[in-house]
Parts: structure tokens; sequence; C-alpha cells
């Protein structure tokens, strides 16, 4: 690269010829006072100074100039470079690996957290929800219809207020097998709020949600390419939506998604359970007016609630509300787990930073000589820096770049990591302009990060002794191994926190995969069906349905035993408030839930979890049957310890109102069943599904062949029974179980490669700084073996030295493990038992780490040739 020539005119050419045109004009005044030319020319460099030295002073002040010395010193880092090539290649791999996680997680962070939907960019949104009290914010809990005519109708806080309901629909036409599909219920005035109109079609209006409608649908852009090829007479056709033959009315853009997985736009028509003020089912979306803002608008909307309550307390009692921004409400959960991911790849980075700050002091000794010649003609120490600065952002541009072609291959292989896991349309892992200013800014952040104190430590060298002592009286002394001890302590003290962390995250791993969920999960086939309430209505046309279904099923050859439940193991029962007979008032469960499922006969059986005590139901558990009940060992350790529990009695509590006391028929064992990653047993209640039949039940069937094998011929019974029937979630319990497992099985794995990079690299700044060391002291090391100093007496120093580091980098590594500890409490939440174990592993394998990164420097000092030592010095 060549300096243009009109830099090179205006920083060299034109000040060269000013400064002799001064010089000139002062050797002319000491010829006229009588002196010899030579002492005329000798007076005038007296009294003018270093040439040099004026030059660099005038040029600090020139941008051009400045510029023009910008680019000799890249010219100089890259031939610099270029003849150092293993010392730049090491430098650039150790940065490249901490900026390339980094941009990895920001990426990932930045399709998740940080990019706006294109309904945000018309206004500022907000989530409304209601708050129950006592429960930490946001609590998922709805609101009513009339609750929502309310607020929309005295918020002013607002200029739009849309309600929106979630809903799975079984979708069925004459083109495609019936689907099971996710939807969305709003009421009509959404889309002129988020600004967007059909790509295709209309947009639904008023008249749409009123009761008695014709039914409508909009079908978003990725369900009308997947089913109807992007075929644009679906619009006015009919297609069948539970079984309800519905209009398309339109198709969306294909931009227009919102922050959870949806398939199609339904019409909220307020009718039925609807128009109930106790019926919740309801959330909110607002676009603030111009000039509210979040406060005011939760302000307004809690004096709305307040007034609701008192107003409506039989329905609204005890229920708050809330507000909050789209990003706080969907991505509370893997917020948490980024903001950690993110905090663990900033360690790293500093740990590379810390790795090429050591390499570079380390080569402090080599360059002394140059950088004190340079001081020696002239050279400012700001122009010293600069230099060293351009040098070290060199090389961490090239590093970024290597970043980016990992980072490239990082966020794939996550993308591949999560693609099974019910991840939304919208989240969109590419690299924008605001991934690559984050990359550009931490790649020039590093390279001053990194470069900053070699370049002032270099910038203060001793010019006489260096130039005097050929560059040895320039290691840096005490204050320079300070330093790199001291980077070489953080490097270990930050291995440590990552190294904690992932014990920690890699042993809950184990125990997900080892604690046992109280089912025996091989060989069991499962799916699920959903029975539209157009078409079964009736309990009893359930109970027909399903019977056959199980009938049918349990022909097949094959399958062993058939049973039916409402939820899955480790999925969340349904909630029923309760009293136990005979218990305190105080203790008798009645403004409490207890979680519980609804299960057919045989499904212990199936799930190979036999009853404790009693029986399981049987088909005399009808819908005029005794009420019975079955309970799980811990409700029956909670309220009957040490009794037989079977023949006890509890009651339910529904709509504020008493049911029948239901008999203990059965006591079941302790089965996994929340959606939380932990393995806990919680008090649990079965009731029959001939006495309360659902139109939603998930279907289990354990065979005596590979279970995968039968998926075909279970969808091909429902299909039989019912054409426009969907069967989704079709797959091995083992798989189910899996699904709930895949956020601590990637995002720990993610840790774990943290980890191992950080050791690495720390390990890798050990090994420079100890070798260095034993470089410098040659000299010593060949005098204690001429005096006598055995193999031994030298390893041990050498080791003492470098352990030293790793000793007060894992006690406040350590320190600062209890800091990480408690930000994992939240994804480890049930298995979280840090322990002395945990603390003892991370030790010993620093430990190890530093004795491997130690030894081979020790090694070598122990084959230093006394003789060559002191010719040396």
């Amino acid at each position: 690269m060549r300096i243009p020539r009109w830099l090179r005119w205006r920083s060299h050419d034109d000040l060269d010829e000013e400064i002799r045109t001064h010089l000139q004009y002062e050797i002319e005044n000491n010829l006229s006072r009588g002196m010899t030319p030579e002492d005329a020319r000798s007076a005038a460099l007296r009294t003018f100074g270093n040439a040099t030295r004026v030059q660099e002073r005038v040029r600090e002040g020139d941008p051009l100039a400045v510029a023009g010395s910008v680019v000799q010193d890249l010219q100089h880092s890259l031939r610099l470079w270029s003849k150092n090539p293993g010392f730049a290649i090491a430098a650039v791999v150790a940065i490249g690996l901490g900026i390339g996680v980094n941009a990895a997680i920001f990426t990932v962070a930045n399709a998740v957290l940080l990019k706006p939907l294109a309904y945000e960019a018309n206004g500022h949104f907000v989530y409304v929800q209601g708050a129950e009290a006592g429960c930490e914010l946001p609590c998922d809990t709805a609101r009513s219809y009339p609750d929502f005519l309310d607020f929309r109708a005295e918020a002013k806080s607002f200029d739009a207020l849309v309600a929106y309901a979630f809903a799975a629909v079984n979708l069925s036409d004459t083109r495609e097998a019936p689907e099971r599909y996710r939807a969305m219920k709003v009421t009509a005035n959404a889309f002129s709020t988020f600004g967007q109109q059909p790509k295709l079609g209309r947009d639904f209006t008023t008249a749409d949600e009123r009761v008695g409608a014709a039914p409508v649908a909009l079908l978003t852009y990725t369900l009308w390419e997947t089913r109807y090829g992007r075929d644009a007479s679906i619009i006015g056709k009919a297609i069948r939506v539970d079984d309800v033959p519905t209009v398309v009315i339109g198709v969306l853009g294909p931009k227009m998604q919102f922050r959870v997985p949806l398939d199609l736009w339904l019409p909220l028509v307020p009718s039925g359970q609807w128009q109930k003020r106790d019926h919740r089912g309801l959330m909110m979306l607002g676009r603030l007016a111009q000039g509210a803002t979040l406060q005011s608008a939760r302000s307004e909307m809690t004096t709305i609630s307040r007034r609701l309550e008192k107003e409506y307390s039989a329905a609204d009692k005890g229920l708050g509300i809330s507000v909050l921004e789209g990003r706080d409400y969907f991505n509370r959960r893997i917020r948490t787990v980024l903001v950690g991911l993110w905090i663990a790849v900033g360690l790293v980075l500093l740990v590379a930073c810390a790795n090429v700050a050591n390499l570079l002091l380390g080569r402090a000794v080599a360059r002394a000589r140059e950088i004190s010649i340079r001081v020696a003609l002239g050279a400012g120490r700001w122009r010293i820096v600069r230099q060293l600065l351009v040098e070290s952002i060199t090389l961490s541009t090239a590093g970024g770049f290597l970043g980016w072609l990992l980072a490239i291959w990082g966020v794939r292989a996550f993308d591949i990591a999560v693609a099974g896991t019910g991840k939304p349309a919208w989240v969109d892992f590419s690299m924008d302009y605001t991934v690559f200013a984050y990359l550009s800014a931490i790649s020039i952040g590093a390279g001053i990060a990194f470069g900053l104190v070699p370049a002032l430590r270099l910038s203060k060298v001793d010019v006489h002794a260096t130039l005097k002592d050929g560059g040895h009286a320039a290691s840096g002394g005490s204050r320079g191994r300070f330093l790199s001890g001291l980077l070489v302590a953080g490097q270990m003290a930050t291995a440590v926190t990552l190294l904690v962390g992932t014990v920690l995250v890699v042993r809950t791993l184990l125990t997900l995969y080892s604690s046992e969920i109280g089912v025996k999960t091989a060989g069991v086939l499962t799916m699920s069906v959903s029975l539209p309430d157009t078409t079964y209505s009736r309990p009893d046309d359930r109970l027909n349905f399903y019977d056959q279904l199980q009938t049918r099923i349990r022909a097949l050859p094959g399958v062993e035993a058939v049973s039916l439940a409402s939820s899955l193991p480790g999925h969340e029962g349904m909630s029923f408030a309760y009293e136990v007979e005979g218990s305190p008032a105080k203790d008798s469960g009645a403004n409490r839930d207890v979680r519980g499922l609804i299960v057919a006969p045989g499904y212990f059986h199936t799930m190979g979890a036999e009853t404790l005590a009693g029986r399981e139901f049987t088909g005399a558990d009808s819908l005029a049957g005794m009420p019975a009940v079955i309970v799980n060992r811990s409700f029956a350790a909670q309220y009957w310890p040490g009794l037989e529990a079977v023949g006890r009695r509890l009651r339910l509590i529904e709509g504020g109102a008493q049911q029948p006391w239901l008999t203990v028929v059965g006591v079941a064992p302790d089965i996994w069943q929340n959606e939380t990653i932990r393995r806990e047993f919680q008090p649990l209640i079965y009731l029959p599904y001939g006495q309360r039949p659902l139109g939603g039940m998930s279907v289990m069937a354990r065979t005596r062949v590979p279970p995968a094998t039968l998926a075909q011929a279970l969808r091909l019974e429902v299909k039989q029974l019912d054409e426009h029937l969907t069967v989704y979630a079709l797959r091995t319990l083992d798989a189910d179980i899996e699904l709930h497992d895949w956020a601590i099985r990637v995002f720990g794995s993610m840790f774990a490669i943290f980890a191992v990079i950080a050791t690495v690299l720390a390990s890798v700044g050990l090994y420079a700084v100890v070798a260095g060391a034993v470089n410098q002291r040659l000299h010593e090391i060949g005098v204690r073996i001429a005096l006598g100093a055995t193999s031994r007496d030298i390893v041990v120093s050498v080791l003492a030295q470098g352990m030293r580091q790793v000793a007060i980098g894992l006690v406040v590594g350590l320190l600062a493990a209890f800091g990480l500890i408690r930000a994992l409490r939240s994804l480890l939440a049930g298995t979280f038992r840090p322990d002395a174990a945990t603390f003892l592993i991370v030790a010993l394998l620093l430990i190890m780490a530093g004795l491997v990164a130690c030894a081979i420097p020790a090694r070598r000092a122990t084959h230093v040739d006394p003789l060559v030592a002191l010719r040396l010095d």
C-alpha cells in the first residue's frame, strides 16, 4: 500500500521545506554575527531543536498528516506481522475465538430480543394481562371479554386496544389431510391497529365479530404457502375449522408475524362463555397514545381494574392488571438464558484479550530497542502508542474476520439444534447491520483492550538504559512481570467462574437423564386428538368416540395396552381447587389448587406405573358411577401420613360451588407432571375420564414392536372414525420427554464449549508467561546450575512461579463463582445442588491445566547450558 501523492506532499515535502527555510534563516543570522559556516549551522540546529520531533508535533495537529501517519502505521503493522506469522496467527486465533462466540450469541439475542416485528413499527405496543394477588409479574392471567370492553371504553392511554386469545384448531379441506394448527382469535380492529393489510383479500370488519356472523378466517403467509401452494383461488372458498365451514377472506403478508407461532387468524365472536365476566380467556395488546408512557398506562389500567374489582367482586375479586413490553412478556424465559450466555461469552472474550495482551507484553523485550530508537529520533509518546494500537487493532480486525466465519458456523449449528423445538417463524438468525455493527465494535474494542497496556508500557521505555543494554534492560522488571501475572490470574479466575457454571449445568443434565420420572417411557407411542364442540358437544358422544378408538388401537398387531390422559408425563396437569374431608379449615385446601389429570382405565398399567394401593379406574367409573378419585403418593403422605388413604374423601370446588365428595379408590406412584426442567413430584389427583370426558385427550399405546412403526396405523384409525379429525404430537414418549429437555441440553453444551475455550486460552496464556519468564531468567538459571542446583530445584522454582498465579486466579474465581450460581438458579431450579464437590472438581481441573502449562517451560529450563546462558549476558 502506497501513501497517496497528496498526503506525501502535505505531510513531508511542504513541512520539510518550511523547516529548511527556518534553519537557513537562522544560519544567515548567525553568519551575519561573524560566525563561521560550521558554527552558524550548529547554533541554528541547537536553537531549533530536534527537527524530527518538531515534524511529529506539527503533524499531530494536521488531520491530513495524521491520516497519512495512520496509513504508515498500518503498512508497518502488515509488514511486522508478515515477518512474525506464528505470533500473528496465535493472536488472531485467540481473539477470533472470543469474538466469534460473542458474535454468535449476539446474533441469537438480536433475533429473539432486539429485532422488531413488522407491526411494532406502527407505534409503541404494550401487552396487558391479569395479575392475581401474590403472583410475581408476569403471571399469565387472562381477563374476560366484558372487562376488555370496559378497559377499551375508559382507558385514555391507548389510541387502540386489541383483545386476543390463542386456540388450537383442526383444519380440514379437500386438498390435504386434516391438520392441527395454531390460531389466534382477535377483535376486528387488530390489523388496522397493527397498520397491516392482507396481501390478498380483505381484513376483518366489525360485522365479522357479531354473534351469528358467518365464520371467516385469515391465513398466514406460511400456511398459505405450505398447505395451499400460494394459490390465490383459495380466497372466498370454505375450509373446515373445528368442523365448522369457514370462508377464507384473506392472506397476510410474510412479514406479519406475532411473537408466538401462528397459522391462521379468526375473529373473536363474544358468544357463549365469552359473554360471562368470570370467563377469563383474553389477553390485550394496546398501542400507546401520543404522550402516554408505559408507567402512565399502568397507572390508568390499575385504577380501572380496581373499580371493576369493587363493582364486580364476585368475578374480579383479587384480580389486578399488568402492562408489559412485548419482549418482557414473550421472551422472559429465554432472556435469562441468553443473558447468562452473553455473560459467559463476554468472559471468554476477556480471557482472549488478556491472552493476546500477555503475548504482546512478552514481545516488549524484542520491540524495546526499536521503540527506543524511534523515541531517540524524536517520536512522541502518543505517536508510539498510536502505532502500537494500530498494530493491535490490525490483529483484532483479522480476528474479527475469523470470528465472523466462526459465528456463521455457530449460528447455523444453533439453528439446526432448535429446529424441532417449535421455533417461531419470525425468529430469523441472520446477521443484519446491527450484528455487523456489534461485530465491528467488539473487534476494534478488543484491539484497544488488549493493546493499550502493552502500548503504554512500551511508550515509557527507558531510552538510555535500553540502548546501552541492547534491549535487555527493557524486559519490564518487576512491574512487567506483575502485569503479566495479573493478566494470567485474571484469565484463571474467569476460567474458574465459567467452569463452575459448566460443571453445575453438566451435573444437572446428568441428573435429568438419570432420574426417575415415575413411568416406563420405552415402547410407548403417544398422540393427541381434539374433538370439536360442534360435533362432539355431548359427553356421551366423546365417550363413544374414545371407547371406539381404544378398541380399534388395542386390536392392532403389536399393541400391548392402550389408555388416555388429559396430559402426558412432563406436562402440566389441570388445576383444581379442593378440600379434604376431616382436615382443619385452615388446612383444608379450599383456597389452594392441586394439579390433576383425567385418565382412562388402564392408564397406570399402560405407563408401567402400577398403583401402590387400591385399584385403577374401571369401566364402572362412568357418568353414572360412584364419584371416584386416585391420589398419588405425595398427596397421600401430605394429608394421611402413616394412614390408609383408600376410602378417604376429598371434593373439588368449581365455579365457587362445592362438588360431591370423591372417594379415594387408589394410590398411584409419584409421576413427574410439570412443565419445568426439574424432576419434582408434586401432589396430584387423577379423575376418571368416564365421569369427565374432555374434548382433547392424549392417547398412549404400549407396544411389543418399535413404537414408531405403528404411527401411521394410529393415524389411520382416527381417520376411519372421523375423517375431519386431526392427529398431532404423534411421537414416542421418549421423544416427548427429550423435547422438554432441549433447552438444558443445547445451552448446557454451549456453556461447556465456552468453558473449554476459556480454559484452553487461559492455559496457553499461562504457558506463554512462564515460558517468557524462563527466557528472561536464562542467566539466573545458568548461574544456579553452575553452582550445583539440581533439575528438581529448577523445576520447583519454575512451577512455583507459574502456580502462584494459578492459585490467585483460583481463589478469586471461586469467589466470583458464587455470583454465577445465583444467576443459574432459574435455569437449574429443582436440580440445583451446588456443593463442595463442584468446587473441588473445578479446582483440580484448573490445577492440572496450570501444571501442564508450566511443565513444558520447566522441563526446558532444566536443559539450559550454563556456558551458553552466561555468554548470552
